[in-house]
């Protein structure tokens, strides 16, 4: 029965793949991507062939009726994101719902997440956490986020963080939550791998004499529990 393949791809070194979804890619007459650019690259490394279609934010409502015929009548697909686990973050969440819904086959090939490779190199608590995506873009909208998550403060949190917001957001949590040990980990799995785990006053200190570069995961728990 055709089936949606969630594959798993790196989130920079390309050697994070696995065997089994270098396969499945190769078999299935169809890949949806994010970016069928960037996509290419990991593709043409591995000698993948297979077409590739564009599946993103923008079209997402528009293309996933048809990808959900294409299903039922033609053949699998198999769905990647930019980097890392579709499904976090990125819209394949769309495609999965409807797909449930119809009653066609789904299965996850599991690999690369940067979340969880931050999570487990943090030294945090890892038996109970939350993952809270990208912050809201307004500072009066993240001091409220950070608040409520004071109150409950019963889960190591992960956040995304783009290098603009990422000085603001340290004061925030600093106003909020007071000195307590953070985690910040850059550019996982790439050349310029970065880990930082230091009290929020010294990561402040820090990004004040350095700009900002890269993608980042922050990692804390609100009652300051940690490595260190």
């Amino acid at each position: 029965m055709n089936t949606l393949y969630i594959v798993s791809t790196p989130i920079g070194n390309l050697e994070d793949i696995t065997f089994r979804a270098v396969r499945i890619l190769k078999e299935v007459p169809l890949i949806l991507a994010e970016d069928t650019r960037h996509s290419r690259l990991l593709l043409n490394h591995y000698g993948i062939q297979t077409p590739v279609e564009a599946y993103h934010d923008f079209n997402k409502e528009r293309q996933t009726p048809k990808y959900v015929e294409y299903l039922q009548e033609k053949g699998s697909i198999a769905l990647i994101s930019d980097a890392g686990t579709p499904g976090i973050a990125d819209p394949a969440f769309n495609l999965v719902r409807e797909c449930v819904r119809e009653q066609i086959p789904v299965r996850s090939i599991p690999g690369a997440s940067a979340m969880l490779t931050a999570l487990v190199a943090s030294g945090m608590p890892t038996d109970k956490f939350r993952f809270e995506n990208f912050s809201p873009k307004k500072s009066a909208q993240r001091i409220r986020l950070l608040e409520k998550l004071k109150e409950e403060a019963d889960s190591t949190l992960i956040f995304y963080v783009s290098p603009h917001h990422l000085l603001k957001f340290l004061n925030e949590i600093h106003l909020v939550f007071g000195d307590i040990l953070l985690a910040l980990m850059r550019e996982l799995t790439k050349k310029f791998e970065e880990h930082l785990i230091q009290k929020t006053s010294e990561l402040i200190e820090h990004y004040q004499n350095k700009n900002p570069k890269g993608e980042y995961v922050l990692i804390f728990h609100p009652q300051g529990k940690g490595g260190l």
